[in-house]
């Protein structure tokens, strides 16, 4: 009798692990059908640019350091000259007078 009830514990568990192996496959396959390729990223436009080889390897040092594509390394520069820019807007020069 303690052997049949062993055997019935011994199917009930291989039951059960069976059960959890199949939802975990079926949650990461879930998982994996649910992702949206470039949800997060905005439109962009093709651009052409000449630039020395001395700076196009400045840039693509840059890009390592941040381990961020050539790419996305001269949209951020882009970026930061038109705030750079949009900056000198917001605050024209003043003229200073010598009294």
């Amino acid at each position: 009798m303690t052997n049949y009830l062993q055997d019935e514990e011994d199917r009930r568990r291989d039951r059960q692990e069976r059960a959890d192996r199949t939802n975990v496959f079926t949650k990461e396959r879930n998982r994996a059908q649910s992702v949206e390729i470039g949800k997060d990223e905005t439109p962009q436009r093709v651009v052409d640019i000449e630039i020395t080889d001395d700076d196009f390897r400045k840039v693509a040092l840059q890009a390592h350091e941040r381990d961020i594509t050539i790419n996305k390394m001269v949209a951020l520069i882009i970026k930061d000259g038109l705030q750079s820019t949009e900056h000198k807007f917001e605050h024209p020069p003043q003229l200073l007078n010598e009294g």
